[in-house]
């Protein structure tokens, strides 16, 4: 019992080395969207996971724990957004602790077909809790600097509206959280049935299934559909803003010709997305 402690310690130190350090690469260029990053990132993950594969005699693809992956994919493709308007530090602390909070809800409660693990001192446990959500609100309040990173070659100079950059970053966070706090929740649920359904118990048995579905989801999401959906959504909400609340377009002709525009870009985001799926 001692021994499985101390290698369930260490396991732990080197998961929170590696998985805190996954960005530090990205932060010394230009990563655009994000998506492309996310997608080379699902590609490494697939390469490990099919080492797993072997090393575990090969078991069945879960599509359940898929699922996972779907979760873990989403989020991360958020996660260069985040950071370019909060940063790596701050992004990372606040999408941890709502993780963190979800993740104890999750498996507090019982919640999404988990079992329910109750803590021996429930008083220490809520306290904890608290603290975490504290915690939060301080991080939420840190001054992001952004740094200076090598530009892409085909790097135009743009404007930000750096207000609505953090505004949005933060509350992503949220979302990015609530996903990677419930990564695991198929996973589990997968394993506190095995009883019934004859699935394994060991955890590492669901890690290809877990980045095939991450690497499926990242292609889905990829250039193709996500970039004109990106670059161009953006604009249409704020230029309905600036018609709506600051007035800042007026006339039949300008309207017109905005209302055109909008709807000619629409269609051509719809066009681009269909023609990704076979029919």
């Amino acid at each position: 019992m001692e021994q499985d402690v101390i290698v369930g310690i260490g396991a732990t130190i080197v998961s929170a080395f590696t998985y805190g350090s996954t960005y530090v690469p990205v932060r010394w260029f230009e990563a655009g969207d994000g998506l492309f990053f996310q997608w080379m990132m699902c590609i490494g993950q697939m390469l490990f996971g099919t080492i797993t594969l072997a090393s575990t005699g090969f078991p069945p693809v879960h599509p359940l724990a898929m699922l996972a992956g779907t979760f873990f994919a989403t989020g991360n493709a958020l996660t260069v957004y985040i950071m370019d308007g909060i940063g790596m530090a701050v992004g990372a602390l606040l999408w941890n602790s709502t993780t963190c909070i979800v993740g104890w809800a999750v498996t507090r409660f019982g919640l999404f077909g988990n079992p329910q693990q109750l803590p021996s001192n429930n008083v220490l446990n809520i306290i904890g809790v608290v603290m975490i959500c504290i915690a939060g609100c301080f991080f939420a309040t840190i001054k992001h600097h952004r740094i200076r990173v090598r530009p892409a070659p085909w790097q135009e100079k743009r404007l930000r509206h750096h207000t609505f950059t953090v505004f949005s970053s933060t509350l992503l966070t949220f979302f990015v959280g609530f996903l990677y706090g419930n990564m695991l929740t198929p996973i589990n649920y997968l394993v506190a049935n095995s009883a019934e359904t004859g699935n394994p118990t060991n955890v590492s048995s669901y890690f290809f299934s877990f980045s095939f579905g991450a690497l499926l989801t990242s292609t889905v999401i990829f250039m193709t559909i996500a970039y004109p959906i990106l670059s161009k959504a953006p604009g249409v909400v704020a230029s309905l803003w600036a018609v709506f609340l600051f007035k800042e377009i007026k006339g039949f002709r300008d309207l017109a010709t905005l209302t055109v525009g909008i709807c000619v870009t629409l269609t051509g985001v719809a066009l681009v997305s269909i023609s990704k799926i076979r029919f």
